[in-house]
């Protein structure tokens, strides 16, 4: 059987006349972007429209033609009412089945709803087959909907053994999830009870069974790239502006992956792309979790590889789209995660510093040398922005609000947002008198009995030294640095031994900081014993070190935390008072403030080229 790979996320195409493949010798590149905002049968509500499929189409096509070369008239996109079922397929099995030939690279990505159907072919433990939503699928017929047997059938008319799906949506019901004003689930609000069941194999779905292969579009050899694991939710979420532009909509993991490929060295492979956009919404605390299935070997290829090679600008590079005297126009925004005073170069020696971003495009003052349309910049310098973590009390009420606003006092570092619409990081809900934290996806963090008045106020200033040290991110990455628990665990019982590894491609100094589940910073390297931590490339260095006598263990409370490690080009400023430097959500400030001036700067902005970062995510539960 012919090999495919399938990359399941969510993208969007434009509708472009291409050359034929007789009128070319060299492989080439073919994309179909789907994003289906606008369904024509569901209203804008939770389970209809989705606000940020089609923003994640066009970045994504952005991503490919700007950063990665893929020709601009080989991608179609199909949009909103554009994306019905028989769009889809003859974008699959006509435009890209009659224009890709073998040796070519296809990538079909789609934005917006899964669903679910009865099974007819009698494959499904659960009874049934999951779906993709097209702009036409109906609330109370299966007729438009593309099953994962369908849509894997399409795909075998395409003629080159070089094919990645992306999908981001989902079809479980199953996540406890609740809905908020800024995010939304990628699954059609509908009744599978009210589709006809059909005669013969299918069976009745209970919640006694359950599938855990997802949309599962092909068969050996097929690499599939799902934007959450099968019982979980896949989210768009209102993503907050910084420094006062206005805020987007988007998929969780089309966003992170949208930057993950920005930012990707030439010789990244699938696999690591997925592991960054993966890191990056742990960082962020979202709950799912994207993964490549098993089968084949694309997945370590190396990204839009052709005939073995990979083309595209150099990392973290935008085109310049127009000059206008010392003004220019980047083609990269919001999307990327750019922000004001950041720095591009380019390889002539101009320098250009970023004066105001938009979603898709940033406008940059050329203040060293000149610069032509058509010239690649690069990412030199990075201004964090750093904005106040944002916390939705609107549903406390004003009293309860008030008292945790005097129990806060003033902090810079966090900002209650008292109207329920307005954007924010997370939301506290009332239930059962118990105070619940929800996060931006909509899913439960934290739940804070009634009478732990003083708890509240704890976990979130861990939440805000949390973001402020997650936010500390190299777009960059010079070099690679990997971390990683013993055995690979991420999960721990109390009293459970702990023990850390860091691996660093390029020499400096080691900063391995912990977030614990209690809202305490501590910096576990260097400390008292070892006042500097200097690795060697190649090294691994491991926490709590051999000739310690000590045994580290997973304490109460029970919770998510989070370690970052740091290697920089010279020991950060610290002061250590005791075993261990360590304090609450303004020690976080000061750790991000240490690495910034260990990396220097360029025209103000942090420097890129010096430092590396790595992160992880852990979680201590009671015996």
């Amino acid at each position: 059987m012919r090999r495919v790979a399938i990359l399941a996320v969510l993208l969007a195409i434009t509708p472009l006349v291409a050359f034929g493949p007789g009128e070319r010798t060299a492989p080439t590149h073919w994309a179909l972007i789907v994003g289906v905002s606008d369904y024509l049968h569901f209203a804008d509500a939770e389970g209809g429209d989705l606000p940020g499929a089609e923003q994640d189409a066009l970045a994504f096509r952005d991503v490919l033609v700007e950063r990665w070369g893929v020709p601009e008239e080989n991608v179609r996109m199909l949009l909103d009412r554009e994306a019905t079922r028989a769009a889809i397929e003859e974008g699959i099995t006509g435009w890209l089945g009659g224009n890709a030939r073998a040796g070519d690279h296809v990538v079909v990505f789609f934005a917006g709803h899964g669903s679910q159907i009865w099974d007819e072919s009698g494959d499904e433990a659960d009874g049934l087959d999951e779906t993709l939503a097209p702009a036409d699928v109906s609330p109370t017929t299966n007729g438009y909907d593309i099953s994962d047997d369908t849509f894997g059938d399409w795909l075998e008319g395409i003629p080159t053994t070089n094919v990645v799906v992306v999908l981001d949506q989902s079809h479980s019901g199953a996540a406890a999830r609740e809905v908020t004003p800024s995010s939304r689930a990628r699954q059609l609000g509908r009744d599978v009870e009210r589709l006809d069941r059909p005669e013969g194999v299918a069976r009745t779905a209970t919640a006694e069974v359950s599938d855990e292969t997802g949309f599962d579009a092909g068969g050996a050899g097929v690499l599939r790239l799902a934007a959450a694991q099968p019982h979980q939710a896949a989210v768009e979420v209102l993503v907050p502006g910084e420094d006062g532009a206005e805020p987007f909509q988007g998929g969780a993991f089309t966003t992170a992956l949208v930057r993950a490929l920005w930012q990707a060295p030439a010789d990244a492979s699938y696999q690591d792309v997925i592991r960054n956009a993966a890191e990056a919404l742990k960082r962020n605390r979202f709950q799912q979790e994207p993964h490549l299935s098993e089968g084949g070997s694309l997945g370590d290829l190396a990204l839009l590889s052709v005939e073995g090679g990979a083309g595209g600008a150099a990392p973290a590079s935008l085109p310049v789209r127009s000059v206008d005297g010392d003004r220019a126009e980047l083609g990269g925004g919001q999307r990327l995660g750019l922000t004001r005073g950041s720095v591009f170069t380019t390889e002539d020696g101009a320098t250009l510093v970023v004066e105001s971003v938009s979603r898709r495009g940033s406008q940059a003052l050329v203040v060293a040398g000149s610069v032509e349309a058509g010239a690649s910049a690069r990412l030199a310098g990075f201004r964090y922005p750093f904005g106040p973590l944002r916390v939705n009390t609107a549903a406390l009420g004003s009293a309860a609000d008030s008292a945790l606003a005097e129990a806060l006092g003033t902090h810079p570092m966090l900002q209650l947002v008292p109207d329920e619409e307005a954007v924010s990081h997370l939301l506290l809900r009332r239930g059962d008198q118990a105070v619940r934290i929800v996060g931006a996806d909509g899913f439960l963090r934290e739940t804070v009995a009634p009478g732990d008045a003083e708890v509240l106020p704890a976990l979130l200033r861990q939440e805000a030294g949390a973001k402020r040290l997650a936010d500390m991110k190299n777009p960059v990455q010079p070099f690679r640095v990997a971390l990683r628990l013993e055995g690979g665990k991420t999960s721990f019982a109390t009293g459970e031994a702990i023990s850390f590894h860091v691996t660093s491609e390029e020499e400096g100094y080691l900063t391995l900081v912990d977030l614990g589940t209690d809202g305490t910073v501590v910096v576990l390297f260097p400390n008292r014993h070892q006042p500097t931590m200097r690795i060697e490339a190649g090294e691994t260095v491991s926490f709590p070190t051999d000739d310690m006598d000590f045994e580290l263990q997973a304490f109460p409370p029970a919770g998510r935390g989070m370690v970052r490690a740091f290697v920089t080009p010279e020991p950060l400023e610290l002061v250590v008072e005791g075993e261990y430097a360590e304090g609450d959500e303004r020690f976080a400030e000061a750790l991000a403030q240490a690495v910034m001036a260990s990396a220097g700067d360029v025209r103000g902005a942090v420097r890129l080229d010096s430092w590396a970062t790595a992160s992880l995510v852990y979680e201590v539960h009671h015996r």
